[in-house]
């Protein structure tokens, strides 16, 4: 199972606990666990796995998101809050697990993960409409926890970048030559933003290969 980090908060389950009116011993019961697991979950002394996580959270009668803390929805929140490890929901998807991960970690939608053909209907479903009832969400939701995951992503890479530019700043100087070079060199009409994504990371990762090198 995945170690994801999706802010599980052992005062939301206090609080359900509370609230459904149970003790240790029922929960663990329910929820298949020891009754010592249950209590260092609830003392925030440890943190449930992910395939856990539902179980417990159906255990003092809420949603698995109930029992997390986060700032906003991204597509790892949602697999884990399904009690699936990556491996699983890649299966449950029809791709490849390294596919899933890219999609889990960038919110990136590769062609794997678009569209898809109902024959039955002779209709093109929209990514969010198959694959929302498989993260057990609307497609909406969906979309917007890509949409955060997406610049989540992001604002990792820009705060890596700015790390490594400010303790290789020679490096750093020289990746922006080459990049200065790179845009002259594109032939018009071929701008790299309206590349395939794939395509723009590859560049990019060439690049600052070159500039480490």
């Amino acid at each position: 199972m995945s170690e994801t980090s999706y802010g599980f908060d052992a005062a939301r389950l206090r609080a359900a606990r509370t609230a459904a009116g149970t003790s240790v011993a029922r929960i663990a019961q329910a929820a298949n666990l020891s009754e010592r697991a249950v209590s260092l979950y609830l003392a925030g002394s440890r943190v449930p796995r992910p395939h856990v996580l539902p179980r417990l959270a159906a255990a003092v009668g809420v949603a698995p998101a109930d029992l997390c803390t986060i700032d906003r929805e991204r597509l790892e929140h949602l697999r884990v809050w399904t009690g699936r490890s990556r491996a699983a929901m890649a299966e449950a998807l029809g791709m490849a697990p390294e596919t899933c991960r890219h999609l889990e970690t960038t919110g990136e939608r590769g062609r794997l993960s678009r569209s898809r053909y109902d024959t039955a209907r002779d209709y093109w479903v929209l990514w969010e409409e198959w694959a929302a009832p498989l993260f057990g969400v609307t497609p909406g939701r969906l979309l917007a926890a890509a949409d955060a995951t997406h610049e989540h992503a992001q604002a990792q890479w820009a705060e890596r970048r700015k790390r490594w530019a400010e303790e290789y700043p020679e490096r750093a100087a020289h990746l922006a030559r080459i990049v200065r070079e790179f845009k002259k060199t594109t032939p018009a009409g071929d701008s790299a933003g309206d590349w395939p994504a794939p395509r723009r990371e590859a560049r990019g990762r060439a690049a600052l290969r070159a500039a480490i090198e």
